[in-house]
């Protein structure tokens, strides 16, 4: 008999990594653009071929059994190495070419980032990429699942098998809209709060990721009724500024509301809390060229700019270094001062292979520094 590996129609692992990506045979026909019959038909063969029942389903439930777990696993492994591989083939000549796929929360409003996605096309122009905009959970789970290179996010805890490094730090805090009864007001007690209407994201439960807004609320009574809720920053300035109610924002996403008098600060002045927004990737991520080059890329970025700074400070030019050597390169030692004096420099230095480069183990494992902001606008 031949060997399964011989004989095993990829297409079915395809099939059954967004079922179970789905938890439905109905959602995942949708997004693959099959028949729910086919989707089925996939899944029984899989099934069949493998002797084992990989999925455990009726009209009111669904469950992975132990086997399907373990297929999941491999099979979201083979398509890595078949995405990593059409890479590494495109990638074969001198010029650091690919796609990247990153996998961000919505409203992220950080200099930062933005500045080091202008360098890095500079550096790398043939590298393309696509962002998906998910909730907090989704980009984690998109992580784990290897569809993506770098996640951001926010984050209470960080699962095992990922790494993480805090980004930035977001201060976030009560607003209202120019609607509002206690628009212009100064000086208010934290007791006019209390029963106020109230608009709210989903995560702001007490096991969500923004748990320290739903912590602030039962600790100061802040209890009035959640007239909205959205996982997205956008929506939640929407409904603030329309006046539905009071809602906790990150200030500096929105001090241009606040300027041109559309948003009113709210006690406590000196805010509700900082919440870090965190980059994360697979602590056993093996990544393609143009992965590699934009991560080491990031971790170097990173290290050039503080955390308190990051929000509004992006990777600025700085003299070029007094002294070269005979070759041209910067005669300092430092990778940083090399970026800044000269861009050719800055491309040799990210798609250089480094001891905390992934493939070997994890990608940049530069040190964590400490917190920073969620630039949230998550979608959480």
């Amino acid at each position: 008999m031949r060997p399964i590996h011989d004989t095993l129609d990829w297409n079915l692992l395809r099939t059954f990594i967004v079922i179970v990506q789905e938890e439905s045979v109905s959602r995942a026909a949708a997004r693959l653009y099959l028949s729910q019959p086919a989707v089925s038909l996939s899944l029984k063969r899989l099934e069949e071929r493998l002797g084992q029942r990989l999925i455990e389903r009726d009209s009111h439930s669904f469950r992975v059994t132990g086997a399907g777990q373990v297929v999941y696993r491999e099979a979201v492994e083979i398509y890595a190495n078949v995405a990593r591989l059409a890479s590494e083939v495109g990638n074969s000549h001198t010029e650091i070419s690919g796609h990247v796929s990153l996998l961000f929360i919505t409203g992220i409003e950080c200099r930062f980032l933005d500045s080091v996605f202008a360098r890095f096309h500079r550096c790398f122009p043939q590298v393309t990429f696509s962002i998906q905009e998910m909730s907090s959970h989704e980009v984690q789970q998109g992580l784990l699942q290897r569809q993506g290179a770098l996640g951001i996010c926010l984050a209470q805890q960080t699962p095992e098998q990922l790494m993480s490094q805090v980004l930035a730090r977001q201060n976030y805090r009560y607003f209202c809209g120019r609607m509002h009864p206690l628009f212009g007001q100064q000086n208010l007690p934290m007791d006019a709060l209390r029963n106020e209407r109230y608009v709210s994201f989903g995560s702001e439960q007490l096991d969500g990721v923004l748990s320290p807004l739903a912590m602030f609320r039962a600790r100061e009574g802040v209890q009035g009724p959640v007239i909205g809720q959205s996982s997205s920053l956008q929506e939640i300035r929407r409904m603030v500024l329309a006046g539905w109610g009071i809602g906790c924002m990150p200030e500096h996403i929105v001090r241009r509301e606040v300027a041109e008098g559309e948003l009113w600060p709210l006690p406590p002045y000196g805010g509700v809390a900082d919440i870090d927004l965190h980059l994360m990737w697979h602590r056993e991520a093996r990544f393609s060229a143009a992965e590699s080059t934009f991560v080491n890329f990031m971790h170097n970025a990173l290290a050039k700019v503080p955390l308190e700074e990051r929000l509004h400070r992006g990777l600025e030019m700085q003299p070029a270094a007094a002294s070269t050597a005979a070759d041209g390169v910067p005669a300092s030692r430092d990778p940083l001062a090399a970026v800044h004096a000269d861009p050719d420099a800055e491309r040799l230095n990210a798609a250089q292979p480094s001891a905390a480069q992934p493939g070997a183990a994890q990608p940049g494992a530069a040190q964590p520094m400490s917190d920073e902001n969620e630039g949230e606008g998550e979608t959480v």
